[in-house]
């Protein structure tokens, strides 16, 4: 009798902790926070093998009323089966501040697993703000398998901030945070390594730039086991320099990347940094003037492009954009850029635009690229995101809104285009639930076929905004089973469509027409 209880009682605590497929509605979605959980910065992560991360600090208190940030993870199988129970499980519980701070909370390392850092005041007295951040290694089972490991020699400070993440090819991470220099106005850039066992490969951190004032670190894998550090320096200008396994500065030198400013004074939301070809970085930025543009340097600290630290412009000279998303292209050696396209300061509308570059910067798609959506006024889009659809071929996400509201309905679109400027997939929505929809989050491309993307939305039936999640086959649809994309096919005859992107059976007799042929849009206004 007590084993027949004892069984019944496992099978019922593991229906807790398991959760039903992917969903394949797109008006259900798959719901991973709780509806009634406050939390903020969303997080979501993919590994290859579809595994997905997610990540978000939840404001609460100890028993005595000490403020504390729990930073709570849910994992999906790549089947869609939760890993833990509903609300998550809880990495760390620690006395904290009350708002957030920008750095990187979750990386993944070259073997799937996922690197979380946490920031708080575990180690700093009562009455002391000094922070630090721990570091810990889950992997996709939901084990933690080694942390915390804490930074800078377990040393808090008050002014440790803006964590930077990345995987090194040795299966270990590295991470760059600013904290106080020498003397009490100095800021310095810290680079430490943790090997993929846990353990510090450095017994101090590395500092960037000895005796000058650094801020906003950014990390990247340079290959051959070696990292990028970007860096502001004392004018604001974005520096790098190259570090080896062993902490040594490769190029002995500092090497100026961008000049250009910012179109805000928060500086983290306005660029975007990845590895590029051969061990070079990518740069991407919303520059002073509200221009879209990139920079890609060689890993031996040389521009590609004829732009050099200013950076080449994404839109056409009649538009300009917001911070490009990139995505290079092994096979066939290029640079796609999808961009949010907008009139002169936006007052004219936004439209989804994409380009073709190569590795010297030169456009190959004419001076606008391919609208995906064509600039109007009237709507609004965010959250544009190029991924690799296979086959020569890039998918464009975005998230659309057909008014200028606040909390109007907001929907999730995906377009591909292929190799030769053709739209060969029609901007399709993936998630059509009626609500505002913001914070979307878009995996690589899983085995071939697939997608999963994230968003954050408050429905009519929650008491808080929640995480969702849909798995978005290659060809558009939600179905779970996959459908290979087959190209539109080429044809001299128009298709149009209204301003909320609905296709129509012929041209309004009054109103605005976008007309499509052969993968080009435009307008025409029938009075």
């Amino acid at each position: 009798m007590r084993k027949h209880l004892l069984s019944t009682i496992l099978l019922m605590a593991f229906a807790a902790t398991a959760s039903a497929q992917w969903t394949e509605d797109a008006d259900v979605n798959t719901r991973v926070t709780p509806s009634n959980l406050l939390f903020y910065e969303p997080n979501m992560l993919t590994n290859q093998d579809g595994t997905t991360y997610f990540f978000f600090v939840v404001p609460s208190h100890l028993d005595d009323g000490t403020d504390v940030f729990q930073y709570r993870m849910q994992i999906y199988t790549p089947e869609g089966e939760r890993v833990f129970g509903a609300t998550g499980k809880v990495i760390a519980s620690e006395r904290n501040i009350t708002y957030t701070k920008f750095h990187d909370y979750i990386t993944l390392d070259n073997e799937g697993n996922c690197i979380v850092s946490c920031y708080d005041l575990r180690d700093s007295a009562p009455d002391a703000y000094k922070f630090n951040y721990y570091i810990y290694k889950v992997n996709p089972a939901g084990d933690i398998v080694w942390g915390p490991v804490a930074m800078n020699g377990g040393q808090g400070d008050e002014n440790t901030t803006g964590l930077s993440l990345c995987a090194t090819d040795d299966g270990g991470t590295a991470l760059a945070y600013t904290t106080s220099g020498k003397t009490a106005s100095q800021r310095v850039t810290h680079l430490e390594r943790i090997d993929r066992d846990g353990n510090l490969l450095w017994k101090q951190p590395v500092v960037v730039e000895p005796g000058g004032v650094t801020q906003r670190p950014i990390v990247v894998n340079n290959g051959e086991n070696e990292v990028m550090v970007l860096y502001q320096d004392a004018s604001e200008e974005y520096m790098v320099r190259v570090f080896d396994v062993e902490g040594n500065d490769v190029w002995g030198e500092s090497v100026e990347l961008y000049t250009g400013g910012f179109s805000s004074d928060r500086v983290y939301p306005c660029i975007d940094v990845q590895s590029g070809p051969d061990g070079g970085v990518v740069f991407s930025v919303m520059d002073g003037g509200w221009n879209g543009r990139f920079i890609y340097m060689t890993r031996e600290g040389e521009y590609a492009f004829s732009t050099a630290n200013v950076g080449t412009l994404v839109a056409g000279s009649d538009y300009q954009s917001t911070v490009p998303s990139v995505y290079y292209d092994p096979d066939e050696r290029v640079f796609y850029v999808a961009f949010k396209n907008m009139a002169y300061y936006g007052y004219d509308g936004y439209g989804v635009n994409v380009q073709k570059f190569t590795l010297k910067g030169q456009r190959l798609w004419g001076d606008d690229g391919i609208a995906i959506l064509p600039t109007e006024y009237g709507q609004q889009i965010s959250g544009v995101t190029l991924r690799s659809a296979g086959k020569g071929r890039v998918a464009v996400f975005y998230q659309y809104m057909g008014s200028t509201g606040y909390k109007d309905p907001v929907s999730t679109y995906v377009s591909v285009v292929d190799k030769d400027g053709k739209v060969a997939l029609e901007s399709n929505d993936v998630t059509t639930s009626e609500y505002t929809k913001n914070n979307l989050a878009v995996s690589p491309l899983i085995g071939g076929n697939h997608y999963i993307i994230s968003w954050t939305e408050q429905r009519s039936n929650s008491s808080r905004e929640c995480i969702f999640a849909q798995y978005v086959n290659i060809d558009g649809t939600t179905k779970n089973g996959i459908a290979d994309l087959t190209a539109s096919p080429a044809s001299d005859t128009p298709r149009y469509f209204d301003l909320q992107g609905r296709q129509l059976d012929g041209p309004l007799h009054k109103g605005i027409n976008i007309v499509r042929v052969n993968g080009q849009a435009r307008t025409i206004i029938n009075k």
